[in-house]
């Protein structure tokens, strides 16, 4: 039999030989997984012995984790906005940058307002759900274009007590005609025939970049990170439309590379935007727009 203190000593050893970043929180905080307890547990619970069961577990997770299969993928979920998301190999993995996307939100609009929010591309909803959590009068439509995606979105709606705010469906960048058949369908929680505020983390890496990632991006789904050339392909086809879905003096908040932030400002002022704000993340990098809608 072996403790969990032997044990982490053991395997942080081994992700260190393999070059796993902050070994030994990686390795606790796959062993708490195993055990179905929270981190804090295995911490005051070092001489406590693990079952031959949780330790061939704990190895298979260990294996994967030296192959840099991301963390939020072996124990399934991901926290963003002080929330747990589940997550899986069909969603992004929530990044701490696009919670400046919740901060604009609330800096532009007062948390009581009955604003209707759309989510492009929603992934596992965290965007759409930590705006809702904060705006208790709001409701939203995330939509995504692939079925496993919404699927995880729905369930963390229900998780969060949010599942008669938010509604998810199957969705393209294409925003006219479907959207507003989609508002209609929807009319008694939509009683705005556009929406108030439209969010959105498209994808942006350059297509020449793709290869170049770290190998726990590369994980990820490829169609939620691939922009296409110059990774600015999902931002031309969602602007051409999207004031067209756009309620007057509604607003749009999007994550962006902070490398195409002036090909991203030519795009919304070429589709008739004119009030465009560009927010910095941590590392003072341009990372969101604002654009409001004047018409």
């Amino acid at each position: 039999m072996i403790n969990i203190k032997q044990l982490i000593i053991e395997k942080t050893k081994v992700l260190e030989k393999y070059s796993v970043n902050s070994a030994k929180l990686e390795a606790r905080i796959l062993l708490a997984k195993v055990l179905k307890k929270d981190l804090n547990w295995t911490f005051l619970n070092l001489e406590k012995n693990i079952s031959k069961r949780n330790f061939f577990l704990f190895n298979q997770l260990i294996k994967e984790k030296i192959k840099k299969k991301p963390t939020a993928y072996l124990v399934g979920f991901k926290e963003f906005w002080g929330l747990n998301f589940k997550v899986n190999k069909h969603t992004l993995i929530p990044r701490p940058e696009t919670e400046l996307i919740i901060s604009v939100a609330k800096k532009k609009y007062n948390t009581n307002s009955s604003i209707s929010v759309l989510d492009l591309g929603t992934g596992s909803g965290c965007i759409l759900l930590s705006i809702l959590k904060e705006f208790p009068k709001a409701v939203g439509i995330g939509t995504d274009k692939k079925i496993n995606s919404i699927k995880v979105a729905k369930f963390n709606s229900k998780k969060l007590s949010l599942n008669k705010e938010s509604f998810f469906c199957i969705q393209d960048w294409n925003l006219s005609k479907s959207f507003k058949k989609l508002l209609t369908l929807n009319k008694k929680n939509f009683k705005k025939n556009k929406f108030d505020l439209i969010v959105s983390n498209p994808p942006y890496i350059s297509k020449s970049e793709i290869n170049n990632l770290m190998k726990e991006v590369k994980y990820e789904p490829k169609i939620a990170l691939n922009g296409g050339h110059k990774g600015i392909e999902a931002y031309k086809k969602i602007f051409f439309h999207i004031r067209s879905i756009l309620s007057k003096n509604g607003s749009i908040i999007f994550e962006i590379d902070p490398k195409r932030a002036m090909d991203i400002e030519k795009i919304l002022q070429k589709e008739g935007f004119k009030k465009i704000v560009f927010f910095n993340d941590l590392s003072n990098k341009r990372r969101v727009v604002f654009a409001k809608n004047n018409s």
